[in-house]
Formats: C-alpha cells, sequence, structure tokens
C-alpha cells in the first residue's frame, strides 16, 4: 500500500519538471529490435516524455509510441549494450550491421530500453547527450515507475 502511495506523490513532486523539460532532441538511436531507418551517428532522434507516453521521432520522420506501463528493464552503461545486444541475437530480425554499432566499447551515456511492443519483448540502445542524461533518466524512472539500473 505504501508503495502504490509514493508513486503518484513522486509524480505530482515531478510534474513541473516534466512540464518544464520534457522533450530532448540530442539522443543518438543506435540500434535495437525496432526497425527505424535513421543514421546512428548522428544525433537526430526526439525523445518526448509524458504522463501517458514516451515518444520517439526518428530523423524526423518515423514516430514511436510507447506506454509507460509496458517498460519491462531500463539500463544505463555497458551494461546496457550488453543487454540489447543479448536481446538482438535472440531476435530474428537481427542483422549484422545492427549488431556492429551495439557491440563496440565506449564511455558515453548508453541507456536501453526494454518493453513489450505488440505482445513481443522489444530493444532500443540510446546515447544520451552528457548535458541531458540525468533528467531524461529521472523523467523515465518517474513515468515509468521503475528503476535504471546501473544509474549514475
Amino acid at each position: 500500500m505504501e508503495r502504490r502511495l509514493f508513486l503518484p506523490a513522486m509524480l505530482l513532486a515531478a510534474a513541473p519538471r516534466l512540464a518544464a523539460q520534457n522533450s530532448w532532441s540530442r539522443v543518438r538511436y543506435v540500434g535495437g529490435t525496432v526497425p527505424a531507418k535513421v543514421n546512428p551517428y548522428d544525433w537526430n532522434t526526439r525523445l518526448t516524455i509524458t504522463a501517458d507516453a514516451i515518444e520517439l521521432l526518428f530523423a524526423g520522420r518515423d514516430r514511436l509510441r510507447i506506454a509507460p506501463a509496458s517498460v519491462t528493464v531500463m539500463t544505463y552503461g555497458q551494461k546496457a549494450q550488453r543487454r540489447v545486444a543479448d536481446m538482438l541475437a535472440l531476435s530474428v530480425i537481427a542483422t549484422p550491421l545492427a549488431l556492429f554499432g551495439i557491440l563496440h566499447k565506449s564511455r558515453d551515456h548508453s541507456l536501453s530500453l526494454e518493453f513489450q511492443q505488440d505482445g513481443k519483448p522489444a530493444a532500443m540502445l540510446f546515447e544520451l547527450d552528457k548535458s541531458s542524461y540525468r533528467a531524461i533518466i529521472l523523467a523515465l524512472t518517474t513515468v515509468t515507475g521503475k528503476k535504471v539500473d546501473h544509474a549514475p
């Protein structure tokens, strides 16, 4: 019962911050099970987080809307890259090109988002800008009610 009261209180406390800054354009979609046609080296993805949706606009063309309740796991850092690579390896639609960008080692602000899409598990890997990664993690934990594994 205490957990149920904590989440709405957390949402109310974070509502002004979410309303003021809930959209980020310095996000790079590195890869995953979502077939978005983007250049993995360009910062061309817009992430918008609201109380009822996590919305992605890939290169100004393709749009994906995720219900916060469908998010199962969020992971930050090097572990995020490994989790998405593992999911791609198990996926039927995985290509060697999709794995190429994910398996490199780096010290970037990587965030994986695992969720249910049409009843199937899906995953995406993002690189976040150093000036906004903490705000994005806070917004995602607020709307999903889930903790980000290995968060800074």
